[in-house]
């Protein structure tokens, strides 16, 4: 069965964080540090004997500082896109301090924010440590900005401070009518739903993810951008998160990036690959009953829910997000420490640097005119097997109206890594789950690797026999409401003694019955619709979603020339007349 993770009393939707870029000026020269995202490995220094820089009057005493200095700054500070490296730095003398968006702080020591002091990082902005203990002292302000949000919509946020800071101070315009219009969430993971907090009594826990509702004073009709502030000692060094397991099916857990720096989720679901199982849920935006709420990554790739804000991870997690994980049951420790820390200034919510790891991977979507979808990916990888693979495959967790993923046993799987080298003699059986009957259509969204070539990706309909080129375009077929693992395969090529039935209008045959019905036989070729027209081109009749090689058509005509058009499953039309 899909895995399911409702709301307790409210069914909404959630965001990523955007990493939309704010303004700030440059008011000194900071020196230049890392220049690209990527892992972090600061340099050790010799801690004794260290030259210490002062920022003063608008300028360095000693030179501008890097890792063998200490850094101090006493008077006003603007980066101002360029980044400061040092071993340690102190701010002191009531000094304002803001570190600009795309601007990044790496200190092998510490952060000291001296009393009267104000130390702000703009959203995008990042701090890098060393070490594997908080050995930071003094507040700081953290400003993440939210994506494109409505009044009612949710956030999913984790603190990159420590702190008493209170979740009702993080948002104090967010719903906290008692009893029934807190809008402050913890979540359960032995019921599998969310319950209400008092964010009044409730502070950030480091590495935990929490569900608030954007601020009742927030536009209801037009998308905007709310700013977040995070006050308190910016977090570093190693942490774990203590996960919750209740046995199979009740051991997903709500955590949450704890840094001021963006996270690898490569390195952190391979860090903890023993206690997880290695995908990332990440909640949708916007308020949409027929979707699913959930995004999924794995290291295969990422599967959307088609929410405007869902944007592929690519591997990074943001300062401040929330997202699920689901524990294995070999143990609850959840590691987090700086060997996973990157820092990361793109205006995409997720980047990554490019890797050579060989992928060859499909996306497939099910959508129909009342805009529901699903999304599933299935890709060939190395160490990859057609098994359950951990950090590959990734569970389906789908409350929508409908659902389409690959199957590893029984199982449904919205990410499925298989084995290299490619076969194309290879089956992927393939799972669909819709809640009201009605038409359908299966389409290719995207591909890459090998299937961006000529390599042929086909969807086998069981139920009517249908083997449809996925590259011609979209299956539309009509479908009762229920769950079916049977009814779709995804194959790489024609079955033997099977080759791809031709749709001419020599194959075609018109005839009228007895009782002045008119058959018509495509022959091999399934026939999606016929439409009948007079000579003068107005159509007398059109019969859809007719999935069979022949149908019977019922017209008032007499003696009249007819034009009878036929179109197919792939979407071929032939033309024939017809004296009736």
């Amino acid at each position: 069965m899909e895995i399911k993770i409702p709301l307790h009393y409210i069914l909404l939707p959630l965001l990523f964080l955007s990493s939309i870029n704010g303004n700030a000026q440059h008011n000194g020269n900071v020196n230049h540090g890392l220049a690209s995202s990527g892992a972090v490995a600061l340099k050790s220094t010799n801690q004794t004997n260290l030259v210490t820089t002062t920022w003063s009057g608008g300028v360095w005493d000693n030179g501008a500082p890097d890792f063998t200095m200490n850094a101090v700054i006493s008077s006003t500070f603007i980066s101002g896109g360029v980044n400061l490296d040092a071993n340690s730095l102190t701010i002191n003398n009531n000094a304002s301090v803001v570190i600009s968006s795309g601007d990044t702080v790496s200190l092998t020591g510490s952060l000291i924010v001296e009393p009267g002091s104000l130390v702000v990082f703009n959203n995008n902005a990042n701090l890098i440590q060393d070490g594997t203990t908080n050995t930071n002292s003094g507040a700081i302000i953290i400003k993440r900005n939210s994506s494109l949000l409505k009044r009612l919509d949710y956030t999913l946020w984790s603190s990159p401070v420590a702190g008493t800071q209170t979740l009702l101070a993080f948002s104090p315009e967010t719903s906290n009518i008692s009893p029934n219009n807190i809008r402050f969430y913890k979540y359960n993971t032995n019921t599998n739903l969310y319950d209400v907090t008092d964010p009044s009594t409730t502070t950030f826990a480091n590495a935990t993810g929490y569900l608030i509702r954007i601020p009742n004073n927030h536009p209801a009709t037009t998308p905007t951008i709310w700013t977040g502030q995070f006050a308190g000692v910016p977090n570093n060094g190693d942490y774990t998160y203590t996960m919750a397991d209740y046995g199979v099916g009740k051991r997903f857990n709500l955590v949450g990036n704890p840094y001021p720096s963006p996270l690898d989720a490569t390195s952190f679901v391979t860090a903890n690959s023993d206690n997880i199982t290695g995908t990332l849920y990440f909640w949708r935006k916007t308020n949409n009953a027929l979707n699913a709420a959930y995004c999924t990554w794995s290291t295969l790739g990422f599967v959307t829910n088609e929410d405007p804000q869902a944007v592929d991870p690519n591997g990074v997690i943001q300062i401040g997000q929330g997202f699920f994980v689901e524990a294995t049951g070999n143990g609850t420790a959840l590691n987090f420490d700086n060997t996973m820390r990157i820092f990361n200034h793109d205006n995409q919510f997720f980047r990554t640097a490019a890797n050579n790891v060989e992928k060859n991977r499909i996306w497939l979507n099910v959508t129909n005119a009342s805009g529901a979808f699903s999304q599933t990916l299935i890709g060939y990888v190395a160490n990859a097997t057609q098994g359950v693979d951990a950090s590959v495959d990734g569970k389906a967790m789908n409350d929508g109206s409908v659902s389409l993923t690959s199957l590893i046993g029984s199982t449904p799987y919205a990410i499925q890594g298989r084995a290299l080298p490619f076969a194309a003699d290879d089956v992927v059986p393939l799972y669909f789950k819709a809640t009201a009957a009605g038409d359908y259509t299966i389409a290719l969204d995207h591909a890459d690797g090998l299937f961006s070539g000529n390599q042929a990706i086909y969807l086998k309909d069981n139920t009517t026999g249908i083997i449809h080129d996925l590259h011609t375009g979209g299956y539309t077929f009509s479908s009762a409401a229920g769950n079916f693992d049977s009814r779709f395969q995804l194959l790489y090529q024609l079955p033997l003694a099977v080759a791809a039935p031709e749709f001419n209008a020599n194959q075609v045959v018109l005839y009228t019955t007895s009782a002045n019905e008119l058959v018509v036989n495509s022959g091999a070729v399934k026939l999606a619709a016929v439409s009948v027209f007079d000579v003068q081109g107005r159509l007398l009749l059109e019969k859809k979603g007719i999935n069979a090689t022949q149908t019977i058509i019922n017209t008032d005509s007499t003696n009249q020339l007819l034009l009878v058009q036929l179109t197919s499953e792939d979407g071929v039309k032939v033309t024939k007349k017809v004296i009736k």
